[in-house]
């Protein structure tokens, strides 16, 4: 599934469970919003959990080390690339 689909899901199931409101407009961009900055949020904490485990198994191989580093930051800024287009 895609982060487009995930962000759309997540807002409609989110504004079905507040059917009961008449949402506008601007308060279902709100919605997605909140969602898209959650995920960039936890995008964010995730690799920086991913870049201190590469640090702690690697520790005898810096360099390995490194270079994991440096490809979990690249797909991580490709990622958030990708969900910042989507605001």
């Amino acid at each position: 599934m895609s982060v487009e689909s995930s962000i759309e899901e997540t807002t409609e199931a989110i504004i079905s469970a507040l059917g009961r409101h008449d949402l506008s407009d601007e308060e279902k961009d709100q919605i997605s919003r909140q969602v898209s900055r959650l995920l960039l949020k936890t995008v964010e904490k995730t690799t920086e959990n991913h870049i201190q485990a590469a640090a702690i198994c690697c520790e005898h191989e810096l360099d390995l080390a490194h270079k994991i580093q440096a490809e979990i930051n690249r797909k991580k800024d490709a990622l958030i690339a990708n969900l910042k287009a989507l605001r």
